[in-house]
């Protein structure tokens, strides 16, 4: 079943951020997911994965970080390379925003080290995180230690701007994680393999919510 994709502008910290956004009336969940340092909200819609989630249950919800894509700049969220340390503040406030109290996050490079933040300092936001070749979470990287959630790093196996190497280092120090490589994968992994990473995601979902 198709789902539509919808855009709008909110309110968040008093600036104003663009989002894309597709509801089920049906919903059991929501997921936010969180776009990296090169891209935009709209790339999701390019491996089809509103449509995907939508499908198996979820509302989702995807910003355009400030700075970032059709959102303007935010003092009070900005981040830099290797910096993102605003990114749980944004996170929070966003999610109060669209009125979602409780959501699973997906985030990809620069939003999958958001999205590691972010169920760190406030795991009561999140039921699970999905943390696709998440970057720049080094120097918390012990913190992992700390996520009782259940979590998903995924990982292209020729991603050359994230190593691989991480991607076992990381998930030996999350005992909660599941580790799935795609092999023939780059960096952008959920754009160049989007059926397998779609399975990958979905199966990791469904047992999630099973669980709950």
């Amino acid at each position: 079943m198709y789902h539509s994709i919808e855009g709008e502008f909110v309110s968040v910290g008093n600036g104003k951020v663009f989002h894309r956004f597709s509801n089920v009336k049906d919903k059991r969940q929501s997921i936010i997911l969180m776009h990296g340092w090169s891209y935009t909200s709209g790339d999701w819609d390019k491996a089809d994965l509103f449509s995907r989630l939508s499908s198996i249950g979820f509302s989702v919800y995807a910003p355009d970080y400030p700075g970032f894509g059709k959102s303007s700049s935010n003092e009070k969220y900005a981040i830099s390379r290797g910096n993102i340390e605003k990114g749980p503040v944004f996170i929070r406030d966003y999610m109060e925003s669209i009125g979602v109290q409780k959501a699973h996050i997906l985030g990809a490079s620069m939003g999958g080290g958001m999205a590691v933040l972010s169920v760190i300092s406030q795991p009561e936001l999140h039921s699970s995180v999905i943390a696709a070749a998440p970057a720049w979470i080094e120097n918390r990287k012990e913190d992992l230690r700390k996520i009782k959630l259940p979590v998903l790093f995924i990982w292209g196996s020729g991603d050359k701007t994230v190593p691989v190497a991480h991607a076992k280092e990381y998930s030996d120090l999350c005992k909660v994680s599941v580790l799935k490589i795609i092999e023939g994968a780059g960096h952008p992994v959920y754009l160049e393999k989007p059926e397998e990473f779609f399975s990958v995601i979905s199966g990791f979902l469904n047992e999630v919510r099973e669980r709950d």
